[in-house]
């Protein structure tokens, strides 16, 4: 070997080192940034020589930095990045539901129940009393104004969720057209090589993971297609806009051509489950409950006799039989004198008042053979079971998620500790070149002397 020949072998081992060196400086830099991936310097022996005595080795030389990044656990990690948004997300809109039921309470629609009964009880006790069929008035105007606040507050959570689904689906769009203009920037910036940019890339693919279900199909070109579980979100530079479509309990998603996004998943797949399905199915119930207490109570308010002698009068308005509308006919409103709590026109009969107060722990076809009291326990309970589902499906996949960030990150992420063993072990190597550099100097003075 000649001497020039060791001053490349060396040169190049001295340039190789000081750029792995820069790369491990880097990592360094980086180990607090979202989203970055620990970078290699890819090193391999140069070519060898054929000579009259064999192989000779040319040194060494390096390839293209390359980031530690296992597509398993990116894969992994966002599948439970979707699942815990959306549970989160259900489990956020159940509690609020659950919190404006407020049950059990003393001040809940259960109780308002109990009273209405209570104070036909009363009256038919006492069916002369002024006092008695105001309290009557009062327990029927304050049951009927609880399940219009019931609707109302219904009314609001879905209002909340369509305004959380429109800014979500603004994001969703705005990272969809970030992950295409990357990928475009990385077919400029020559691919696989584009590091930085593929960091940035999937970082957007990891938030737009929590507001839908995404699967990532990467290309040799170091590109990537984006889909939903039916759909094309990103076609490598070319993204989809999706928007939303109809109304609850028929809202949808759908992409740049019209076409459904089914099975959306994420925070908008819950958010979508709440408007859809949760908050309609309750209001059914309320509206249920509100039709069977304007029938019931009407039907035999209707053989009675008010305080005036009048028969065949109506407790709520017939016209008004949801939660959001139920109320007392305005002659209620107007006097309590109306409520009919005879069946004759005789004083003290209280025979009316007695079959309403009654007809509180009656059965009712309409509502499944459950009275009033125990079909709306039921309706609460099954709220409250809901919130308590969503948030223990929301902790286990939170765990979930966590422990696929953590096993990512072990491939990924940056140790500085190990860095700093790389680094001092770069160090050594080129402080190693710069002495064969030495020692070749070294030999070319004696050589010269000799001559």
């Amino acid at each position: 070997m000649s001497l020039s020949s060791l001053l490349s072998i060396a040169r190049s081992a001295l340039l190789v080192q000081k750029r792995a060196m820069e790369v491990t400086a880097n990592n360094v830099a980086n180990a607090q940034t979202p989203g970055y991936t620990r970078q290699r310097l890819e090193i391999m022996a140069q070519n060898a020589v054929h000579t009259a005595d064999g192989m000779i080795g040319r040194g060494v030389t390096s390839g293209l930095v390359q980031r530690t990044r296992d597509s398993f656990y990116d894969d992994t990690f966002r599948r439970e990045a979707g699942l815990f948004s959306q549970s989160s997300t259900l489990q956020e809109g159940l509690r609020q539901i659950e919190d404006a039921i407020g049950e059990p309470s003393d001040v809940g629609l259960s109780a308002a129940i109990d009273r209405l009964f209570h104070s036909f009880s009363d009256l038919a006790n006492d069916p002369s009393s002024p006092s008695a069929r105001d309290l009557v008035c009062q327990a029927g105007d304050r049951l009927a104004k609880q399940l219009n606040q019931l609707d109302t507050r219904l009314t609001i959570s879905t209002s909340d969720a369509m305004s959380r689904l429109d800014a979500e689906v603004g994001q969703a769009n705005e990272l969809l057209r970030r992950i295409a203009k990357l990928n475009q920037d990385i077919l400029a910036a020559g691919g696989q090589s584009a590091v930085d940019l593929q960091d940035q890339r999937d970082l957007a693919i990891d938030q737009l993971s929590g507001l839908m279900s995404v699967k990532v199909v990467r290309h040799d070109d170091g590109t990537v297609t984006v889909m939903g579980e039916e759909s094309n979100l990103v076609d490598r530079v070319i993204p989809t806009q999706l928007s939303l479509t109809g109304s609850p309990p028929a809202l949808g998603v759908v992409d740049s051509g019209g076409s459904p996004v089914n099975r959306i998943g994420g925070s908008l797949g819950g958010s979508l489950d709440l408007v859809n399905n949760r908050v309609p199915g309750l209001r059914s119930q309320l509206d249920q409950l509100a039709a069977n207490l304007v029938a019931q109570l009407n039907t035999i308010h209707r053989s009675g006799y008010t305080a005036t002698g009048i028969t065949n009068t109506d407790f709520f308005d017939p016209s008004k039989t949801t939660a959001g509308g139920i109320t007392l006919t305005s002659a209620l409103l107007g006097s309590s004198m109306a409520v009919a709590a005879s069946g004759t026109s005789r004083a003290g009969d209280g025979s009316v008042a007695l079959q309403l107060a009654q007809l509180g722990t009656t059965g009712i076809a309409g509502l499944g053979g459950r009275s009033f009291r125990d079909f709306y326990s039921g309706v609460a309970a099954s709220v409250g079971l809901a919130a308590s589902g969503a948030e223990s499906d929301t902790a286990v996949q939170q765990s979930l998620m966590e422990q696929a960030d953590q096993q990512r990150t072990a491939v990924s992420g940056v140790s500085v500790d190990e860095e700093m063993i790389n680094l001092m072990a770069q160090q050594q190597a080129y402080g190693a070149a710069a002495k064969i550099i030495t020692m070749a100097d070294e030999m070319m003075q004696m050589l010269l002397q000799t001559i």
